[in-house]
């Protein structure tokens, strides 16, 4: 019976199969040995075995244990409340587990801050704000490189996932199809600007650690739906917020693990905009 579960569990690294459908392939093949188990010890209680029989007991037991961890996991995305090991052995490996379904439920960012999340650029509370496509050619990637590279030295940015363990980073990757970044959620950088630069006709975005250090690392394309010149002709456009995504992330790999991948920073920003009068124009 073990011979026959081993050779199906060999065969299954054969395929590129997703994590969370080979790791319930796993528990479900788990599930049939601990059955078969729990025949054995049936057994050997009727041969009256006792001391074989109750350390197959114990080893059923715990067997099933790990089944229903793994079932609660995999199958209905919890952790369970009788899950008392794997924060242990989080703790003891350095990974970090989030220790309730509280902590699971919120949105990651929500749980770790650089300390930066709430900044923005100032208050717009009586203007109209919109999310603005942004475009970075290759000289502005450089310089956004740059930048993050620094406010990570100075600990202004933290790479740490958002404090999410491997099973975390598996769990999201699995909901979105989309890789963990290891820059925390909400990075703002604690200077940013727009500038209009009339020799490209362009909406240049100044971030810096300061205005002093400022450097160009992207430019506005469009406003909404809107192309940014048809709405610097009818508005004033100004930079609300700002915040850095992408770089260095994380996808499954094999057997329950992540592996490091890598991709360029990018930005997403919120405009705010009023119409233009005669005076302003």
């Amino acid at each position: 019976m073990f011979s026959f579960l081993d050779m199906i569990n060999s065969s299954l690294s054969y395929f590129n199969l997703d994590v969370k459908l080979k790791n319930r392939i796993y528990t479900a093949l788990a599930a049939l040995g601990d059955i078969y188990l729990v025949y054995v010890t049936f057994r050997l209680f009727i041969n009256h075995a006792w001391m074989r029989g109750f350390l197959y007991c114990l080893a059923m037991m715990a067997i099933t244990y790990f089944i229903y961890v793994n079932f609660v996991f995999y199958f209905l995305g919890k952790t369970s409340q009788f899950d008392f090991l794997s924060p242990r052995i989080a703790k003891v490996t350095g990974q970090k587990f989030a220790e309730n379904s509280q902590l699971q439920s919120g949105r990651p960012g929500a749980r770790y801050s650089t300390g930066l999340a709430n900044q923005s650029n100032g208050l717009f509370t009586g203007a109209d704000t919109i999310p603005a496509v942004v475009e970075i050619d290759s000289k502005e990637q450089e310089n956004l490189q740059k930048v993050v590279d620094q406010l990570l030295t100075e600990k202004v940015f933290i790479n740490d996932f958002d404090g999410m363990g491997e099973r975390e980073i598996i769990r999201q990757y699995q909901e979105t199809n989309k890789p963990v970044q290891a820059l925390n959620t909400e990075s703002i950088p604690p200077f940013f600007e727009l500038v209009h630069d009339p020799l490209r006709h362009r909406l240049e975005i100044y971030m810096g650690m300061n205005q002093m250090e400022r450097r160009p690392v992207g430019h506005i394309t469009k406003i909404g739906l809107t192309d940014v010149h048809e709405a610097h002709q009818k508005y004033r456009i100004y930079l609300a917020n700002l915040v850095v995504v992408g770089g260095p992330n994380k996808i499954p790999g094999r057997s329950g693990t992540t592996i490091m991948t890598t991709a360029d920073y990018g930005l997403k920003a919120q405009v705010a905009y009023r119409e233009r009068t005669p005076k302003h124009n």
